[in-house]
């Protein structure tokens, strides 16, 4: 059963499908309120499979999200001085290249 958010009335039977070459998304409508529900609108009870979906503050917390681009280098420091922050930042460039499929 769906409910319009408004009115609470029960709009489960008036559910149209998407409709893109007119601009129209998937959901249902309520005719006393002319409220269109978006499908996505609608809770729906977990189901086996789910996959949770969840924010990167969720994830991360207060930590940062991603690689700040001053940790990355596209080429290595001098090779006379090893440990110059060049050679750890191309590393780590590296590293995430390798982790999309690039050698």
């Amino acid at each position: 059963m769906v409910y319009c958010p408004k009115c609470s009335a029960d709009i489960s039977d008036t559910y149209e499908g998407a409709d893109p070459s007119v601009g129209i998304e998937a959901g249902f409508y309520c005719g006393a309120c002319d409220l269109g529900v978006a499908e996505w609108e609608v809770e729906r009870e977990p189901l086996e499979g789910d996959v949770p979906i969840m924010t990167a503050k969720e994830a991360c917390g207060d930590r940062p999200f991603g690689t700040p681009i001053s940790a990355l280098s596209g080429r290595p420091g001098p090779m006379d001085d090893m440990g110059h922050p060049d050679h750890a930042r191309f590393q780590n460039f590296k590293r995430i290249a390798r982790s999309w499929g690039y050698d």
